[in-house]
């Protein structure tokens, strides 16, 4: 019975589509919180914040319905994970200390890009040439946001922090990957914010900065939008594949156009909406791409199993394209 509820969860795709969009709409809120945060403290403390929030919740909830859910497999890549976790939020704190949620999202964006073309040599999943191509193309488009040389400087920090974020993001998606296959979404989610929040509060404490009554509103905010996103996401890509759900990620660009608007009045600069569309259309492509190479996957699986027998092993999943 259980793995007919599975199996009918995978299939629900209106619903995975409404839960992704959910999904972006509380976690560009609580990108929001994030930002006016960061103006305030420094980016350690932030991240401390935010972990040592939410990391009760999924510890609760694991100690009602399963206690066995916080045994571990393998602790060391949860320990690296964690590592390369705590790198990423600092550099996404700092980025959105320098620049505003569309100009951030727009470099964001690329780590999709980067995971593609480290996926060959880190997890053996080698990508084709016109994955690679569409990669490559996609970088055009963050070098167009980027505009390196403006204003007789090459990079500012906000923007270096931003690739910074993107690389680290990119690691812990390919950890993230290999990690799924031997502990639990639910066991994944919660060391990883208990670790990072633990090493967050570590570096935080030499610059700590007391807490002002009127920012618990912002602390309040990123805590529910910050669990409620991380829920929500997790539910979608239960019931749908990646292929079916992720161009609605995108959909974090129309909520950070809108809150930039509302909270600073910011609207983004041509580069940034031209640099977007190039990096968004590499994104959906290989997308595409994939999802017809899984499409050719389950057809000469079915085609090579005999009546009786398990499909052709995962060998295929290698194909290059």
């Amino acid at each position: 019975m259980k793995s007919t509820t599975n199996h009918a969860l995978e299939q629900d795709h209106v619903k995975a589509i409404a839960l992704m969009t959910l999904a972006t709409f509380l976690l560009s809120t609580m990108d929001v919180g994030l930002k006016h945060l960061v103006e305030h403290y420094p980016s350690f403390q932030v991240v401390f914040l935010r972990c040592i929030a939410s990391a009760p919740v999924f510890a609760t909830w694991m100690l009602i319905r399963d206690r066995t859910a916080f045994r571990v497999r393998y602790p060391a890549d949860h320990l690296l994970r964690a590592a390369i976790g705590l790198v990423m939020l600092y550099a996404v704190g700092e980025c959105f200390r320098e620049l505003q949620l569309a100009d951030a999202y727009a470099l964001f964006f690329a780590a999709p890009l980067l995971m593609t073309l480290l996926s060959g040599p880190v997890l053996g999943e080698k990508a084709g040439p016109f994955r690679i191509a569409a990669a490559a193309i996609g970088f055009v488009g963050v070098l167009i946001v980027l505009q390196p040389g403006v204003d007789s400087t090459l990079i500012s920090y906000g923007a270096a922090m931003g690739l910074v974020g993107v690389v680290a993001y990119a690691a812990t998606g390919l950890l993230l990957r290999r990690m799924g296959h031997h502990d639990r979404t639910v066991t994944i989610t919660f060391w990883f914010t208990a670790l990072v929040g633990t090493g967050a509060g570590i570096f935080a404490i030499p610059v700590w900065k007391p807490l002002m009554w009127e920012h618990w509103p912002w602390i309040a905010l990123i805590v529910v939008t910050g669990t409620g996103g991380q829920l929500t996401l997790t539910s979608a890509f239960q019931r749908a594949s990646a292929a079916v759900i992720a161009p609605f990620d995108y959909t974090h660009m129309l909520w950070a156009v809108l809150y930039g608007f509302i909270f600073w009045g910011y609207l983004p600069a041509i580069s940034t909406w031209v640099g977007t569309v190039v990096i968004m259309g590499s994104g959906l492509y290989i997308i595409y791409r994939e999802h017809r190479m899984q499409k050719k996957r389950r057809v000469k699986g079915m085609e090579t199993s005999l009546p009786g027998q398990v499909p052709i092993s995962r060998q295929s999943e290698h194909t290059r394209e």
